[in-house]
């Protein structure tokens, strides 16, 4: 199979998704929802406490489920296309122990990522200062700078993902038990993949940085009103949420296609 074949199945698999797209187009919104509620109730009293505690396990345990369940959908789907979305998140609910300790790892490790930024003036400026002086004079340190915070971007957005998610698919698919020698193997085959970093860091491009570009969009028109500047924040956040939204679809059918592959590879067949 060519590599742009094995890219149009996963753009293709990731739009005959109808249900698990609905599941997700509803679902993040709902939960965002709740933990805005969350942020808002006050601890004053026991039963306050106790509804904050029991909110809390919700919101996190429906957040794990669905894109457990979701990366074990795409999965399934390149197996069998007749897969349904009922086993796919009945597996992840039971595995529910193991992904939220991959999740643990991916958001600990990728938060100390997030520390470098603060390292975004100081680092470039001390490289730039060890360099040749007929070197300094072609690299600027503005160029430096933004070579730091790309490298910082395709850390946080492309690297750590991409060696952790194909671990979560694991701890989804089968629990712990995706974590022996046969998860290894099928991890390594997926992370071996040059196309599949390729497509990794276009979806973090559109989803992350794109995304991130619309937000900050202004309207530039000295003729502005509240009312405008209002139906422009709307449909920006909506364009971003739909560009959020497609390229993380993107990225599980990507892990799925290739956690399929792993299987094959390894001969392991889901919990």
């Amino acid at each position: 199979m060519s590599r742009f074949e094995e890219s149009r199945l996963i753009l293709t698999g990731s739009f005959r998704s109808g249900p698990v797209l609905l599941l997700q187009f509803f679902l993040n919104p709902i939960l965002f929802a709740l933990f805005a509620l969350w942020l808002l109730i006050a601890e004053a009293t026991a039963l306050q406490l106790a509804l904050n505690v029991v909110l809390a396990i919700v919101i996190v345990a429906g957040g794990l489920l669905l894109h457990g369940g979701t990366l074990n959908y795409f999965s399934d789907r390149f197996r069998d296309e007749s897969a349904g979305v009922a086993k796919a998140f009945g597996r992840a609910l039971r595995h529910l122990g193991a992904i939220a300790v991959c999740a643990a790892i991916l958001y600990w490790i990728w938060s100390l990522a997030g520390g470098l930024s603060g390292y975004d003036q100081t680092v470039p400026t001390y490289l730039r200062s060890t360099l040749p002086a007929f070197l300094r004079r072609l690299i600027s340190i503005g160029f430096l700078t933004g070579a730091y915070d790309a490298g910082i971007f395709l850390l946080r957005w492309v690297v750590i993902p991409g060696l952790l998610l194909p671990l979560a698919l694991r701890a989804a698919d089968q629990g712990f038990r995706g974590f022996g020698s046969t998860g290894w193997r099928a991890w390594k085959s997926t992370v071996a993949s040059f196309q599949y970093w390729l497509i990794l860091t276009v979806v973090a491009l559109i989803g992350v940085y794109a995304s991130g570009k619309l937000m900050d969009w202004r309207p530039t028109s000295k003729d502005s009103t509240f009312s405008t500047e209002t139906a422009s924040l709307v449909l920006r956040l909506f364009l971003a949420y739909i560009l959020g939204l497609f390229s993380w679809v993107l990225a599980c059918a990507l892990i799925g296609r290739r956690g399929w592959l792993g299987k094959n590879l390894t001969g392991d067949s889901a919990a």
